[in-house]
């Protein structure tokens, strides 16, 4: 295991907020790669790693963890499900350490979690609008897999740019095993697999437009741009108490020790609070990443 506070020795930028904290109990749990899946040239790879230890850290639908990629760095990655000491994840190239684990993941990491707070659960009986955007998909899964015994209905909207993009979520984390969960597909391309060709927001406008009110609860996780603007639609329906957000902000040291991950326009911490949040509560951080 890597202890934190050899961790904080070895690595310079992470003494700016280790310092006296370096004596904490934290520590990474050892894991091996046991599946890495990615379409040719895909930015987009499902990596499955293993916990080598029987002290492997339980999680729910809305934790992540920090993923330390030796030589490079540890990043926060949002659980897309979990399996024992299996630990799904689902990446995106994005800079140089995403793109390490997208095209050649090592074979060793080390992972501290699980951090944040679990996605509120709705009530039992209802229809759930799961909506994801790229990668933000990922929580979404888990979050689908586990009310689905005793909600009504979970519709879990997938939306992607092209079909490079696309995970196949059927095939590698088996959704369709449950009866009341329908998986749709969208996407900003031509794509064969797509139901409808757009943006989610298209998707909620066309297809569902003043249906919204069917929903007893919407989930909503992916691109900054994408949440802002689905905060516009429901906050102009009158329906902000239905809808929860799956927030993306900077994370540094993912313990609630550092404060870098300070959820705009609020006082809350990603890593503590988050991520998910119900829109109600973020009026300021609509007016100050949105408008």
């Amino acid at each position: 295991m890597h202890v934190l506070r050899s961790h904080c020795r070895r690595r310079g930028y992470f003494e700016e907020y280790c310092g006296g904290l370096a004596l904490t109990s934290y520590a990474y749990v050892p894991a091996k790669l046991v599946k890495h899946v990615r379409k040719p040239n895909s930015p987009v790879a499902v990596l499955v790693y293993k916990a080598l230890t029987t002290r492997f850290f339980p999680s729910l639908p809305g934790h992540f963890c920090m993923l330390w990629v030796p030589g490079y760095e540890a990043i926060p990655l949002s659980i897309a499900y979990q399996e024992g000491a299996h630990y799904y994840f689902i990446v995106k190239k994005r800079g140089p350490t995403t793109t390490k684990l997208v095209e050649d993941p090592p074979r060793y990491v080390g992972l501290i979690g699980p951090a944040g707070s679990p996605i509120p659960a709705p009530s039992s009986g209802g229809k759930i609008l799961l909506l994801g955007g790229g990668v933000g998909i990922a929580p979404l899964i888990y979050f689908a897999t586990t009310i689905a015994s005793y909600v009504e209905s979970v519709t879990l909207v997938y939306g992607v740019r092209s079909s490079n993009e696309l995970v196949e979520l059927d095939q590698i984390f088996n959704v369709n095993r449950f009866k009341n969960v329908e998986l749709i597909i969208v996407v900003e391309e031509v794509c064969e697999r797509a139901v409808f060709k757009g943006t989610l927001i298209d998707y909620i406008t066309v297809k569902i437009g003043d249906r919204l009110e069917e929903y007893d609860r919407v989930y909503a996780s992916g691109p900054q741009t994408f949440l802002c603007k689905l905060y516009e639609v429901f906050n102009r329906a009158g329906l902000l108490d239905r809808l929860v957000l799956v927030l993306e902000t900077y994370v540094r040291c993912g313990l609630g020790f550092c404060g870098k991950c300070t959820i705009p326009g609020t006082s809350k911490l990603l890593c503590r609070d988050g991520p998910a949040l119900s829109a109600q509560l973020l009026k300021n951080w609509f007016a100050k990443i949105c408008v």
